[in-house]
């Protein structure tokens, strides 16, 4: 079921993380809003999956936020942001609070503040067009590309995600594709394929493989929740996955553990 953010409280924040060096050019400010229409069995966020306060554990409770005092809070690092770095949101999905995020998204940006969204793109397209407005960089997952498997592993609607892709291309966004490598899931040879196949479609594409790992456990366990454990895909795995993008010219490739 989608849920849309209406609620007049603001923003449902779980984690403001300081100087992050992974999410986007620079040193960064990443926000994490709680809420995602996807449930994922490998994800590394599971506190942001529900649209709720969590009342397992008070350390992913999250809490509500409003525009002022969170842009009071990111501006803090002003100082990192004036040197290559800016502002990362992230989640859950992001996208799904474009509309309450817009007033904060359009004082950063008249600030001159780089924006990054990390993002799943299986969200209304309405709210994708909004993020072509202020967002400098989109860090896009490519996870499972079958119709029938994304449906039933993640709970996505494939064309959805392919028309929110169209949307960022036709607007000439700054992409970076983000494949985690999820054993059996997206690191199917299939799967692999039809990734290059759609990848290799855009003219010099920039990708990403992030090996899975098991980081999240503590997580699951806190908040009583079943984890999936993803079994290790070896070297000469990644190996012969990355030779598949480099085949097909793909040659801004860069894999990450």
């Amino acid at each position: 079921m989608r849920v849309y953010m209406t609620d007049n409280r603001g923003l449902l924040i779980t984690n403001i993380q300081r100087f992050s060096l992974h999410d986007g050019p620079g040193i960064r400010t990443t926000v994490f809003l709680k809420g995602c229409s996807l449930h994922c069995p490998w994800c590394s966020n599971p506190e942001n999956i529900e649209f709720n306060i969590n009342k397992q554990d008070v350390n992913f409770q999250g809490q509500w936020w409003g525009i002022d005092d969170l842009y009071q809070e990111v501006m803090k690092d002003r100082i990192y942001y004036d040197t290559n770095g800016g502002v990362t949101f992230s989640g859950g999905e992001a996208l799904l609070w474009m509309k309450k995020l817009v007033p904060l998204l359009d004082r950063l940006k008249k600030e001159g503040i780089h924006q990054c969204v990390e993002t799943a793109l299986f969200v209304p397209t309405s709210l994708t067009k909004i993020a072509l407005n202020y967002i400098d960089l989109f860090y896009v997952d490519i996870k499972i590309l079958d119709e029938l498997y994304c449906k039933s592993i993640i709970g996505g609607n494939i064309n959805e995600y392919l028309n929110n892709l169209s949307i960022l291309y036709e607007g000439k966004a700054n992409i970076v594709f983000r494949i985690p490598l999820i054993s059996p899931y997206t690191s199917s040879k299939k799967n692999v394929q039809d990734i290059v196949n759609l990848v290799s479609s855009f003219k010099n594409p920039h990708v990403e493989l992030i090996l899975g790992h098991n980081l999240a456990e503590k997580k699951y366990l806190a908040l009583n929740k079943s984890m999936y454990y993803a079994p290790p895909i070896s070297n000469a795995e990644v190996e012969e996955i990355r030779q598949f993008f480099l085949n097909a010219g793909v040659e801004n490739l860069v894999c990450k553990i």
